[in-house]
């Protein structure tokens, strides 16, 4: 009798891992196991359905959720900083065109300055 209970008194390893989107604790194996998936990353989901009705609790697609929220904010946030730097650009490109007058002197000092400089060098005692 004896050596009968000892048989069904085994230990078995019973296998547990959290969730990596709501780190609720898995059983992967026994008879109280849980039901989850495991993507190509090696990362588990836990997956509360019963046949034919919708997911109670479907952590991979969550995460997947998440993570395209995610880029989408990402993405906007730079087409927001693009387009302000386009107004940038015009506002800038505005302001140098209404100031022609301005520019034309300054060119007509730089030209003037230059020739100066350039009269010093050629005059040198020979």
């Amino acid at each position: 009798m004896e050596y009968f209970l000892k048989q069904f008194m085994k230990k078995k390893l019973i296998y547990a891992k959290r969730c990596d989107y709501c780190k609720r604790e898995i059983t992967l194996n026994g008879r109280e196991s849980d039901s989850y998936v495991v993507t190509a990353e090696l990362k588990t989901f836990c997956l509360i359905q019963t046949s034919g009705k919708p997911a109670e609790r479907d952590c991979m697609a969550d995460y997947l959720n998440n993570i395209k929220q995610k880029l989408h904010g990402h993405t906007f946030k730079k087409e927001l900083e693009k387009k302000d730097k386009e107004k940038e650009e015009e506002e800038k490109q505005k302001r140098l065109a209404s100031a022609p007058r301005m520019t034309k002197l300054a060119d007509d000092f730089l030209a003037e300055l230059k020739q100066r400089e350039f009269n010093k060098r050629s005059k040198h005692p020979s």
